[in-house]
């Protein structure tokens, strides 16, 4: 501590010091001046001799005033645990000890002369706290606190504050901070850990209160607060009975003294009944460290819903004593758990018996049966199975149904074998049915395959014969030669669509069709053949869209139309479309010969014919509407139709309504012009093939034809040339095929070491089959299908769309 002015005892005695020295000073003066008597002499030896003795009186207290500052500054010196510092009235730093340099960082030269506001942080600065504190220390004398201060690194200290404001001379202030930094900590921690201890116990479901050995209240959750409806604050110190008086001689009591006594922990599930209330609770005794925990969990809704699946297994038991079905449930040890009377009835044996024992304990016969082995499957893979099986046991046909469960497996069974045998008799008339089908679908395949190939010839040569026939004579007999071709062709061309409709091979291809198109394709077509009759066509389109297969709508609409100009002799036929209810209606309307109301139905079947008995083959065939209602079946697209006998019948086909797009542009057909390309044509029938060879000449191809894939392969090896173009019929003799004679002609021209190719050579399968092997075939082999007979024009088409018009 630095030295101040003297003060206290000190201070008189120099105060009074001076005091003689002056009047020392005015005897001195005195005597230079006047007399020197003796009296004068004696007053200045005594006044000298006062000096004296004040003067060593000074000297003695300087130095015990020195040495209680030196006493004192070892004893702050060695304060390391507290900063202890003096401050001005202003508040500036006048000392700083030791233990101030270890708890706050500043050296005492650092900090001499500082306002004391470097102890708090900048915003306790701004506010004035240090100004504050000095206030209050005038006003009260003393005061006391704990806070932060700022340490010279900037970190926080956390500190007991003593401030004394110092009194006498030197004015200021004496603060005394204890560096409680640790204990805050430790504190903080202790806190949080109480505070964490104490949201684990409010989370927990369970009410809890934990009483001291003298049964008082020291704690309680908030689970527990919001059973009794108290706070810890009422309860704390209070009796466990003193808080729930019905406790008092109860067997809850008597459990928590056994707790409290014996150190076991005790449990019991109690119910309380109030007014329109039932309340059930578990109720548990720890002992602990203070006492006992109670510990109260609300299990209300459990034992409601044991009451409930108690109740719920009784309505089950009574539900399967009634049953018709046998029943029996075993666990996962395969032991009986249950069987129901029917069960019991159709083994014979009281289920009494069985009951607890294994399955094949009761029915060794089980072992390794089917039925067994299914209920094993549905164990392992944890799924309901349903199996039809001859019972060991039973020694007849069940139907046995397995669940498997939480607790093992359930299994519900059935006499069947009544059924069965029904069953058997139509999977007999079945199989037989299906076998005079396919040998009808074989005969109907034979028959037109071997139509086909005479009569592709003859349609080649008929129009390979036309510029090469001279004189009316001629060409009207070549023109009915036609005509007969066509109608046969026809014939054929029907057959081929029931057989590959009912085969199920045909997919549509839906998407958005405008309706204008079609329907001028419609008029361009059959309003020649309408005005050969003397018939008018009207064709009334709509500006609208259908969700339809264009090719298959098309054959639909074209095959009303046939039928309409067959039936009908005078008048008119008329063809429009319409919106309504959110669908497009299409409809074809006659007035012609009108259809019989018992035959509205048997339209739609093949080959009948209304008012045709003599099959007037002008009239068709009675194939148009069996195609239509297969299409309509296939497309979802209802036909409708209503008649009035001899006076006019009306077709409406309901499709839905699609978004509206420009019509597609109308792809060229393929010149008949060959320009000089070269096709190879396959086919094991010498007049087709001859037939082929010289309409594809006649169109200007090279042309190398053969009558097997050998021949093609080795005639190609002398030609040197790639094809542009193969055609091959499908079936070839000795069991090849025509996709595998395009895929090893391809081959020859993608080997290794050959010069890249554009790709693969367009093929084109040429075939009489109606079957669905045909097209899967041609369509995994990239190929284009056409099927005999075809005309010249339909030959043509098909070959522009595979060369890509070019």
């Amino acid at each position: 501590m630095a030295s101040g002015p003297a003060s206290g005892p000190d201070a008189k005695l120099l105060a009074r010091l001076k005091e003689l020295e002056r009047e020392n000073a005015r005897l001195q003066t005195a005597l230079s001046t006047a007399c020197t008597g003796c009296d004068d002499l004696l007053t200045v030896t005594a006044l000298n001799e006062d000096l004296r003795t004040a003067f060593n009186a000074l000297e003695r207290s300087r130095a015990a005033h020195a040495d209680s500052e030196r006493r004192l500054r070892a004893i702050l010196d060695s304060a390391t645990g507290h900063a202890i510092l003096t401050l001005s009235p202003s508040g500036r730093v006048t000392s700083w000890n030791p233990g101030a340099v270890r708890i706050l960082g500043w050296t005492e030269d650092e900090a001499r002369g500082q306002p004391v506001d470097i102890l708090f942080a900048p915003k306790e600065v701004s506010a004035g706290v240090a100004d504050a504190l000095r206030v209050r220390a005038l006003a009260e004398g003393r005061i006391q606190e704990e806070r932060t201060f700022r340490h010279r690194d900037g970190s926080a200290v956390w500190g007991a504050l003593t401030i004394l404001p110092l009194q006498g001379d030197e004015d200021g202030f004496l603060w005394i901070l204890h560096d409680r930094s640790d204990e805050r900590r430790m504190e903080e921690a202790i806190a949080d850990a109480r505070r964490r201890a104490t949201d684990i116990l409010d989370s927990i479901d369970e009410a809890l209160v934990a009483l001291d050995c003298d049964y008082r209240v020291i704690y309680q959750n908030r689970r527990a607060e919001q059973l009794d409806h108290q706070s810890l604050s009422v309860m704390r110190g209070r009796r466990l009975w003193e808080v729930w008086p019905q406790l008092a001689g109860s067997d809850l009591e008597a459990l928590c003294r056994k707790t409290m006594t014996e150190r076991q922990p005790t449990s019991i599930e109690k119910r309380f009944d109030g007014e329109g209330t039932t309340l059930w609770l578990e109720i548990r005794f720890l002992p602990t460290a203070e006492g006992v925990g109670c510990f109260f969990r609300d299990i209300t809704m459990r034992k409601r819903a044991e009451e409930e699946a108690r109740a719920s297994h009784e309505r089950a038991v009574t539900i399967l004593e009634s049953i018709s079905d046998a029943f029996y449930a075993v666990d996962h040890d395969w032991r009986f758990t249950y069987i129901n009377r029917k069960a019991e009835q159709l083994w014979g044996r009281s289920r009494d018996t069985m009951l607890g024992r294994r399955l094949w304990e009761v029915f060794p016969k089980a072992l390794g049966s089917e039925s067994l082995e299914a209920q094993k499957q549905a164990v392992r893979e944890g799924r309901e199975m349903t199996v039809e099986v001859v019972s060991p046991v039973l020694g007849y046909w069940v139907e046995v149904s397995i669940y498997p469960n939480a607790d093992g497996l359930s299994v519900y069974f059935r006499d069947i074998t009544v059924r069965r045998q029904a069953q058997q008799a139509l999977l007999q008339a079945k199989e037989t049915a299906e076998a005079a089908d396919l040998a009808k679908g074989k005969f109907l395949a034979a028959a037109s395959h071997d139509l086909r190939q005479p009569l592709q010839a003859l349609l080649l040569f008929v129009d390979v014969l036309k510029p090469h026939v001279q004189g009316s004579q001629g060409a009207n007999a070549l023109m009915h030669l036609g005509r007969g071709l066509d109608a046969l062709k026809e014939l054929l061309d029907s057959l081929l669509d029931m057989s590959r409709l009912d085969a199920g091979v045909v997919q549509p291809n839906i998407e958005n069709v405008p309706v204008a198109p079609l329907f001028d394709h419609i008029a361009a077509s059959y309003r020649p053949v309408a005005a050969a009759k003397g018939l008018e066509l009207h064709v009334s389109s709509c500006n609208a869209a259908a969700r339809t297969d264009r090719t298959l709508l098309t054959r639909m609409v074209r095959n009303l139309v046939e039928n309409a100009l067959r039936y009908t002799e005078s008048g008119r036929i008329d063809i429009e479309c319409r919106r309504a209810g959110g669908r497009l209606l299409i409809e074809v309307r006659d007035t012609g010969i009108g259809i019989p109301p018992d035959h509205l139905e048997r339209i739609w079947e093949e080959f009948h014919q209304v008012g045709n008995p003599e099959r007037d083959r002008n009239r068709g065939l009675g194939l148009g509407l069996a195609i239509v209602r297969r299409l309509s079946q296939l497309l979802n697209h209802p036909v409708d139709v209503q008649s009035k006998p001899g006076q006019w019948t009306s077709f409406v086909i309901a499709l839905p309504l699609g978004r509206t797009v420009e019509a597609p542009a109308t792809a060229a057909e393929a010149a008949t012009a060959g320009r000089g390309r070269f096709a190879v044509v396959v086919d094991d029938d010498a007049i087709v093939l001859l037939g082929l060879e010289t309409i594809f000449r006649e169109w200007g191809y090279e042309v190398l034809v053969a009558g097997s894939e050998q021949k093609a392969v080795e005639g190609l090896s002398r030609k040197g040339r790639r094809p542009d173009l193969i055609v091959a019929d499908y079936r070839l003799r000795e069991g090849q095929y025509g996709t595998d004679a395009v895929a090893h002609i391809r081959a020859l021209y993608d080997a290794p070491g050959k010069p890249p190719s554009p790709g693969p050579i367009p093929g084109l399968i040429l075939t009489g089959e109606t079957g669905p092997d045909c097209e899967r075939d041609a369509a995994a082999h990239g190929l284009g299908i056409i099927h005999k007979p075809v005309t010249p024009r339909q030959l043509s088409h098909a070959l522009g769309e595979l060369l890509g018009g070019t």
